[in-house]
């Protein structure tokens, strides 16, 4: 009885504090998968954030239609967007930059991503986007492109006529006429006054003209990209994607729960 009445005790004992032990254990696994689905749960959301957010490409759109460069900062080592060094030479103007990026954002964006497309919408999606993009750039092409100032085109004038003064002394030098350089300018600078208007207005039309060539690589560009955009929704694609990546989220963080077998098999349905 003495042994019996010791041991009692002592097995009580051991007993509460394998208990405990238990206890703080299953805490502890409690807190850890807690944590691990609070993990998951910002990573799938960070995840779905990212997946349907589009600043980075209209960023570098922004920067491609204002023709900035992408460069390697010395110090950082790194590329970074850096302004177009010579404005003059810009395409579009400050107005045609901010039309255009109006017309993508109203394409490239999470709600079209999220859209369900067969082929047939995005074909005549593409058409609408295509035509009305064209027609637009070109009624308005005064405005969106730009046009070289009058000092710009003072610079041309002079550039024209250095090269006329330089063909024209190379013409006296190969007859062997004397070259007075100075005349020679007069006389090419007043043929030129008698029809400055004229000169101004051309200048200006042959480098607008030159600014539309760049239009189809520019319209190609974004075409691509709308294009891919509306690709990405085919058949709600997109929406599928985030779909499955949170049901395989969800399983590898068991949280799945499978249906419970009742008496009259799966759902009730078959055998007793």
């Amino acid at each position: 009885m003495g042994e019996e009445f010791l041991e009692r005790p002592y097995n009580e004992v051991a007993e509460q504090v394998g208990l405990h032990s238990v206890t703080q254990q299953g805490n502890l696994l409690a807190a850890q998968s807690n944590q691990m689905q609070y993990q998951m749960e910002e990573a799938e959301q960070n995840l779905a954030e990212a997946q349907l957010d589009v600043t980075d490409t209209l960023t570098k759109i922004n920067h491609l239609l204002k023709q900035d460069n992408l460069k390697i900062n010395e110090e950082t080592k790194v590329l970074e967007w850096v302004a177009i060094e010579d404005s003059k030479k810009r395409v579009l103007t400050e107005e045609g930059v901010d039309k255009i990026m109006q017309v993508i954002q109203s394409y490239i964006n999470k709600e079209t991503l999220l859209s369900n497309f067969d082929e047939k919408t995005i074909a005549r999606r593409m058409l609408d986007f295509s035509l009305s993009f064209s027609a637009l750039i070109f009624m308005k092409y005064e405005i969106f492109f730009r046009i070289p100032t009058l000092d710009e085109c003072k610079v041309f004038l002079e550039e024209r006529i250095k090269d006329k003064i330089k063909k024209k002394r190379i013409s006296l030098e190969l007859q062997n006429k004397e070259v007075d350089e100075k005349k020679i300018r007069k006389v090419i600078v007043d043929e030129l006054m008698e029809r400055f208007e004229y000169e101004i207005t051309k200048i200006k039309e042959e480098k607008t003209k030159l600014n539309l060539r760049e239009f189809e690589m520019i319209f190609t560009q974004l075409k691509a990209l709308v294009e891919s955009i509306h690709n990405r929704a085919w058949k709600g694609e997109e929406r599928g994607s985030l779909r499955r990546h949170f049901n395989i989220s969800e399983i590898i963080g068991g949280r799945t729960q499978m249906p419970q077998k009742r008496s009259g098999g799966w759902f009730g349905i078959g055998g007793r």
